[in-house]
Order: structure tokens, then C-alpha cells, then sequence
């Protein structure tokens, strides 16, 4: 639900982003919804978890050290995602969970593996990763908890890959007032890519509702636990894509601010979603770009190394019924064994410059350059 409220952000229809200097969540779940949707063509639907993504990057950041960790804070928003009671009680389910698989040929520190055990609740094991059985064991504990929503993370582990680390986030929650099932009805919904017929459920209630500067927003409470989700519809006539640059936490705050309680007609489309993505384009323009390259400092991870990211990648899933509210995702960095290059290639496959001579190049007899043969 975290990229419907990133959404509802963008309802201010005002200034642009300004990062807040003092650091916060919701500010890393804005700037990175902003990101993965300016990396989506336009037309596509998005969705992400900024949560699972954000506890992903927090294990990797307390293993950062130097200009890595720079990096780590600054995507970040200086805040780390750390274990914590999400709220899940007899009515609504939410669990996070993490995992760490290293391969038996490399070694982690221990102060770091007491960290993840620690601070991030995380199940950290060791695997033989040319065994295929190891891809199997991850996508399996990803399975366990999703409730069979995202099935693989994960299709092959590279020979460079020393260590994946995995969260699982899954969300089930039913509606505080559930639709009738008997009100739905067939309905055309106006895509950007033209219209098509859709289950369309509806509701007549009260609920939080605002008119912010054009926009309309309403907050759909679930049964427990604090959460809702929001939904916000542009001006006639505006796409989200031009708000989504606006997203920002004053807008948000200023547009939640404006809610009030309302009798409101809702009509809300059923709908199911997956989702699949590679973020490491996205991690690169939000500012993580050294810990994609040989330049990159884990040493807080191990001795071994020298380390790098490989890949970041992330699956989503959402249900959205007269019930309420299923959702699911995943997020998975590969850490790699950044290679030492121990012997140099050199290919003469194109024009050069060469010289025959003796004593250390005192006593040239020949120099020639050769730009065809």
C-alpha cells in the first residue's frame, strides 16, 4: 500500500520535491517511487514497495563503509529500515521478513552477522551456491512468506555471487465497510492506452474525502491496525505522470491534512497486478552509484572481497477485492566478488605505434606506426 500513498502525494499538484534535511521514510519511499516510475515507459502500470526495498538497502548500507555508506545515507534519507511490529493482529496480517543465504566459500564478519541478526530479525544461513537445490531453498522461504504470492526471486545465482539478501513483505487486510459483491458491476474504466471493461465495486459511506488544489482524495480505511489506502484522481485532463515530479512529504501532509469525513459514492475498480523490475538503473539515479562498481567499500561485510552489487530486482504483487486488500513483495540483492584482474589483455586490433631498439630504447633502429594491414 506504500505506492498508493506515494501516489496520493502527488495531490498537492504544487512546488517540487524538496528532500527534507532531516531524514525520514517517507521521504526514501517518495524519492523512490519518483525513480521507478521515471524508469517505466509511460502507459505501464507501476507498482513497488519502498518498505521491502528500503530494508534491502539498510542491511547492505550497515555493511557500507567510506563513500559507499555516503551513498547508502543519502538514498536513504538517512533512515534505516530496521526490524520492527508492522501491526499484524487477528484481523490484519503484515509481516516482514529477511533473509541472508552466503555462499560456504565466503565469510562474513561476525559483528555484521550479529547486526542482521540483531537489528534486523534476519534468518542467515549458508549454501552451496553451484548447487541448483540453493535457487530452490531461496525462492521456497520467499513462497513461505508471501502466502504463494511470488513464487521466485530468483532464476540463477551467479559463480561471482557471495551472498543474496532477501525481505518478503505481505500485507492482508479486509476493508473496514467491505463492498457488496452484489453492487459490482461491469464498467469502463479510461486508460491511457484507451478503455476497456472492468469489475467496478461500489459503495455508499463515509469516508475522509478532500478536494485539493483539483485533485480528489478519499482514504479507505481497513478493519485494524491504522492502515487505508488512498486513492487521489488528477484534474480532468492531467495524467499522473505529470504529478508524480511534484510527490513530495509537504504535499502529502498538506493533502492529508485536507481530508474530512464525507457521505461518499465510491466506485473502485477490482483489480489484480504483478509487477517485476530490475532496480539498479533506478538505485543509480537516486545517487547509489559506487556500490554497482569495483569501487565499491563492503568492508564492513568481510574481509574477503574486494565487493560489489550486482543486482538489485523486486516483485510486487496486489489484489484488490469487494473484501479487501492482498498485497506481496520481494526484494533481492545479489553481493558479488569483485575480481582482481591478475593478468592484462593485450590486443594489438587496432593501429599502433612500435619500435625496435636496444639498450632500454636508447638506440632506436626502427619506429613505425601501422594503421592498416
Amino acid at each position: 500500500m506504500a505506492a498508493v500513498t506515494a501516489i496520493l502525494g502527488a495531490a498537492s499538484c504544487g512546488p517540487k520535491y524538496v528532500k527534507p534535511q532531516d531524514g525520514s521514510q517517507t521521504g526514501f519511499a517518495l524519492s523512490f517511487f519518483r525513480k521507478v516510475n521515471l524508469d517505466t515507459p509511460s502507459g505501464q502500470n507501476v507498482l513497488v514497495s519502498p518498505y521491502s526495498a528500503g530494508v534491502v538497502l539498510s542491511m547492505l548500507a550497515e555493511g557500507a563503509e567510506g563513500q559507499t555508506r555516503t551513498e547508502f545515507d543519502d538514498v536513504l534519507n538517512g533512515s534505516l529500515f530496521k526490524a520492527e511490529d508492522l501491526g499484524n493482529n487477528d484481523t490484519l496480517t503484515v509481516n516482514s521478513a529477511n533473509s541472508i543465504w552466503i555462499s560456504d566459500n565466503f565469510s562474513v564478519r561476525n559483528r555484521y552477522a550479529d547486526l542482521l541478526d540483531k537489528d534486523f530479525d534476519a534468518f542467515v544461513t549458508t549454501q552451496n551456491f553451484a548447487d541448483p537445490a540453493t535457487v530452490h531453498a531461496i525462492n521456497n522461504w520467499c513462497a513461505e512468506h508471501t502466502s504463494d504470492k511470488i513464487l521466485e526471486i530468483v532464476d540463477e545465482i551467479s559463480p561471482s555471487d557471495v551472498m543474496i539478501l532477501v525481505n518478503a513483505l505481505y500485507f492482508n487486510a479486509p476493508w473496514h465497510d467491505e463492498f457488496n459483491p452484489d453492487n459490482t458491476r461491469e464498467a469502463v474504466f479510461h486508460g491511457q492506452s484507451g478503455d476497456s471493461t472492468v469489475q467496478m465495486m461500489s459503495r455508499r459511506g463515509t469516508y475522509n474525502y478532500a478536494e485539493y488544489q483539483g485533485c480528489k482524495l478519499i482514504e479507505i480505511p481497513y478493519a485494524a491496525g491504522g492502515y487505508s489506502m488512498y486513492v487521489m484522481l488528477p484534474p480532468s485532463g492531467m495524467a499522473p505522470d505529470d504529478l508524480i515530479p511534484h510527490i513530495g512529504e509537504s504535499a502529502l501532509e498538506a493533502a492529508l491534512g485536507m481530508l474530512a469525513p464525507k457521505e461518499v459514492i465510491l466506485r473502485l475498480p477490482k483489480f489484480t497486478l504483478e509487477t517485476e523490475m530490475l532496480l539498479n538503473n533506478t538505485l543509480q539515479h537516486m545517487g547509489l552509484k559506487t556500490a554497482f562498481t569495483a569501487a565499491a567499500d563492503f568492508k564492513g561485510i568481510s574481509a574477503m572481497g574486494p565487493l560489489s552489487l550486482s543486482m538489485v530486482k523486486q516483485k510486487c504483487y496486489i489484489d484488490v477485492s469487494e473484501k479487501g486488500t492482498e498485497a506481496a513483495a520481494v526484494t533481492s540483492a545479489h553481493v558479488r566478488m569483485t575480481s582482481v584482474r591478475l593478468t592484462e589483455e593485450f590486443i594489438v586490433d587496432r593501429p599502433f605505434i612500435y619500435m625496435i631498439a636496444s639498450d632500454g630504447g636508447k638506440n632506436i633502429l626502427f619506429a613505425g606506426k601501422t594503421v592498416n594491414l
